[in-house]
């Protein structure tokens, strides 16, 4: 059963510093143990120990101070940015990308819109954001921080279906989670601009998260506040993505995007408002080369969801999204708004 918003925070989680397989290290021997963790997360990819393509599911891990996992992020940043020349480098500040979205606390939320959060078929996008310590998807949080312990949570040689990343998701490919995040998250941290043209060959895990699996997983996900989000209402989407990557523009019916680990842009324009663009590229490619190009009058309502942040996405809304860092977890629900 999906856990859902109440009006009070999620309880203190307890978490310690280190793994079971280090608690019984001496000291010295578990400070040597850290060093040797940073440095082989410098490289972004897995060492012959710890591979991700492990058939036991023992996957390797890491200790989980959020220290830590500041540090894997910040050195996937360095060592992606050293190593583009000038035909990789972005054409927009994905740092300082501007936020005209309204964004909300979740004590805002319930005093504007009462316990049962945004109401049905509202008429514009929201950012929510938690100011609490322990946030209300701290625990589902902890079990995606990092591929191995995500990986750890499903069988070994499990198979996910990607989908292309073009503005039909019209194709379609099932492989190993393991190697997805392989080739996505280790092998390639970043989508580039020499693939910006062939969105329909871009495969992405996003939608076809609907298994008995995934359901299991996703039970320990908090549902967003809204009057329609309880289980038998609602349908959950996962997806990891490395830097550069996201779906083109495209639109449907209403719902929430919560950012788990990872930055994630997001572009939208109201119903009446169709923005140009080619649906087979890439919507990197549609940032680099006309989002920078247009008018003031032209501009999209965007925002940048940091890890925790939700974006409650209206009814019709055009949208499109691209993902700021190596390893990029998302949760979105789709809602049933329409017969309330």
């Amino acid at each position: 059963m999906h856990h859902q918003y109440t009006d009070t925070h999620t309880p203190e989680f307890q978490t310690t510093n280190t793994h079971p397989m280090t608690r019984n290290m001496m000291p010295n021997t578990q400070f040597l143990f850290i060093i040797v963790t940073l440095c082989f997360f410098h490289h972004i990819r897995a060492s012959d120990d710890c591979s991700i393509e492990s058939t036991d599911n023992n996957y390797c891990f890491t200790t989980t101070t959020t220290d830590i996992e500041e540090e894997i992020i910040g050195n996937a940043r360095n060592t992606t940015s050293s190593s583009n020349n000038n035909n990789n480098k972005w054409r927009w500040d994905l740092d300082n990308a501007r936020c005209n979205i309204r964004r909300i606390t979740l004590d805002q939320l319930w005093k504007e819109f009462g316990k049962q959060g945004i109401p049905p078929l509202y008429h514009e996008p929201i950012i929510i954001y938690d100011t609490a310590k322990n946030h209300h998807n701290h625990v589902f949080r902890q079990l995606c921080r990092h591929p191995s312990k995500l990986l750890h949570q499903f069988p070994p040689n499990f198979q996910v279906t990607l989908s292309s990343s073009n503005s039909f998701s019209a194709h379609r490919r099932t492989i190993p989670l393991t190697q997805y995040i392989q080739e996505s998250v280790w092998d390639q941290p970043e989508t580039y601009p020499n693939q910006l043209l062939r969105s329909n060959e871009t495969w992405y895990l996003f939608g076809e998260t609907y298994s008995p699996e995934w359901k299991d997983f996703l039970t320990n996900y908090t549902l967003p506040p809204c009057h329609t989000c309880i289980e038998e209402l609602v349908a959950l989407s996962f997806g990891i993505g490395n830097r550069g990557s996201g779906v083109q523009w495209h639109v449907h019916g209403p719902g929430f995007s919560e950012a788990i680990s990872g930055r994630k842009h997001w572009v939208l324009y109201p119903p009446k408002v169709i923005p140009n663009y080619n649906p087979d590229q890439t919507s990197r490619n549609w940032m680099e080369y006309t989002y920078t190009n247009l008018p003031k009058k032209d501009m999209p309502h965007e925002c940048t969801l940091d890890p925790g942040d939700i974006i409650y996405f209206p009814n019709h809304w055009y949208h499109a999204t691209i993902n700021l860092d190596p390893y990029t977890v998302f949760v979105s629900t789709f809602t049933t708004e329409h017969q309330f």
